[in-house]
């Protein structure tokens, strides 16, 4: 997407240059690299600013001779634009600017339409902010945004802040569409940003999304929260025609990077979108992650998206073969982005959840440790106990040890969660495989919890047949109260020969 933006800058610039006024009369290049036809564009410009580089140096020495008023009266009447620029490299810079002093706006405009920014950028940076105004505004309404563009990098920012005013948003942000050194975009982001919203609005009234896209695929990585926030920001309806757009356009690859940058409540409005909900946008995002390289930058997405839509994207994460699962597990550890992952795990059909926790990188110590932290920091219980419970056998002692890890408020989070969901035995299952000093530990702490009837009332009669035997199994670990409620528990589920172990304690041996 990136790439086709750009080969379309490109083709307007060379179309302004070779005099054709349809620049889609070169619709034909689109799909050469950009840089080759930037290449071409430049080559070009070299031919037609060096066949006669000596006669116009010789001119250029001869200026220095004549006064500057009949110098300016010479370039316009004689020399016209054209010539003009081509000896405005020769000429010393300073000496160029005082000529042009005495020259109007008009006559200078059509001099900027042929200068060369690779020659003449000393010249440019010397030309006065109210010069350099006065020229902007001659150019602009023309139209003329693909000079305005050619400049923007090596005007300083003083010009810049002076020059701004008489650009509406819409032009700024071709202007930016079309900038001959995308690197300066965020320079001058930082010198208009409270022109941003402005200019993103813009892409959604003016109909200018290519724009819009391509402003938000040239600006650094560490500009995309703060953009992003305020794309967000603009409403439902902005951010509709961003979506629909990104979609039509194959522009995911560049919006993702975008939505990951961007804040808790900003993600939040963004998921909500109806637009985002449907299965067209959902496959293009798919697309972009899965094969576009975008599977970090969608995860923060995905976690914010409705239960039916994290069914589809999770659809499409458990069609992937084992390695390619693997590798996206990995990703996702990598990215510290487990917070994230869980809930897509969570939306896994059985099946898919019980491959995924039998690949090999789930028995990973370091990839379970982030698991059971990013749950733990985030209370995911609830979303990662259906997890948990898939993982091979082989599992639980690294995660009855991390188990024992948590702080007591962790650990009754956990054991709150469990007891509202159908996991209790998963919980149960790994506390009780800890080593002596952590199963009383999480006993004692059950035993103290004030909602300990939500505890008992999980057991159930489908509670799995382990859990009551582990329990009876570390009895004489359990608090006297705890351990009283779980006979009584255990009777009233009519499991009486259950109730009778617990309700014994085995003698101490010496």
């Amino acid at each position: 997407m990136s790439e086709h933006l750009v080969a379309v800058a490109e083709i307007t610039k060379l179309a302004r240059l070779l005099g054709i006024s349809d620049a889609t009369e070169l619709d034909f290049l689109a799909d050469l690299p950009p840089a080759a036809i930037r290449e071409y564009r430049e080559r070009v410009t070299d031919r037609l600013f060096d066949r006669d580089t000596k006669r116009l140096e010789g001119i250029a020495t001869a200026s220095k001779i004549v006064p500057v008023g009949i110098s300016a009266k010479i370039a316009e009447r004689a020399f016209g634009p054209i010539l003009c620029a081509a000896i405005a490299s020769a000429v010393e810079p300073q000496r160029a600017v005082d000529i042009a002093k005495s020259l109007p706006s008009k006559f200078l405009a059509e001099c900027a339409v042929q200068l060369d920014p690779r020659r003449t950028a000393a010249v440019i940076a010397a030309v006065p902010p109210r010069m350099v105004t006065d020229v902007a505004r001659e150019l602009l309404s023309r139209g003329d945004h693909i000079t305005m563009g050619r400049f923007v990098h090596v005007v300083p920012e003083p010009t810049l802040r002076a020059t701004a005013p008489v650009m509406s948003d819409p032009d700024l942000l071709r202007i930016g569409f079309l900038l001959e050194d995308k690197n300066a975009i965020d320079d001058v982001l930082h010198v208009l940003a409270d022109r941003v919203p402005g200019i993103i609005r813009s892409a959604y009234d003016q109909s200018m999304w290519a724009e819009g896209i391509d402003l938000l695929d040239s600006i650094s990585p560490h500009n995309r929260p703060w953009i992003g926030d305020i794309t967000a920001g603009l409403g439902g309806d902005v951010l509709d025609g961003l979506i629909t757009a990104a979609t039509e356009l194959d522009a995911w690859s560049t919006l993702l990077p975008i939505t990951s940058a961007m804040s808790h409540n900003s993600l939040r409005l963004f998921a909500e979108r109806p637009t985002v909900h449907t299965d067209e946008v959902l496959a293009a995002i798919m697309d972009a992650a899965l094969d576009g390289g975008q599977w970090i930058n969608l995860l923060p997405l995905a976690s914010h998206l409705p239960a039916p839509q994290l069914a589809f994207i999770a659809a499409r994460v458990g069609e992937q073969s084992d390695d390619q699962l693997g590798d996206l597990i990995r990703d996702a550890h990598t990215a510290d982005l487990w917070a994230a992952m869980i809930p897509v795990a969570l939306a896994l059909t059985d099946d898919h959840r019980r491959r995924m926790a039998g690949l090999p990188v789930m028995t990973d110590p370091e990839v379970l440790t982030a698991v059971i932290t990013a749950t733990a920091d985030n209370d995911l219980w609830s979303q990662a106990l259906p997890l948990v419970d898939a993982l091979p056998e082989t599992t639980k002692p690294t995660l009855a040890s991390l188990i024992g890890g948590l702080t007591r408020e962790q650990v009754l989070v956990a054991v709150l969660t469990a007891s509202r969901s159908d996991n209790i035995h998963a919980l149960v299952d790994i506390t009780l495989a800890q080593d002596q000093q952590g199963r009383i530990r999480v006993l004692e702490i059950i035993d103290n919890m004030d909602d300990i009837e939500e505890f008992l009332s999980a057991l159930t009669p489908e509670t799995p047949e382990p859990v009551w035997q582990a329990l009876i199994q570390v009895r004489d670990e359990i608090p006297a109260r705890l351990r009283t409620l779980l006979t009584e528990r255990a009777r009233e589920l009519g499991r009486d020969d259950d109730a009778g172990e617990l309700d014994t304690v085995p003698a101490a041996t010496n």
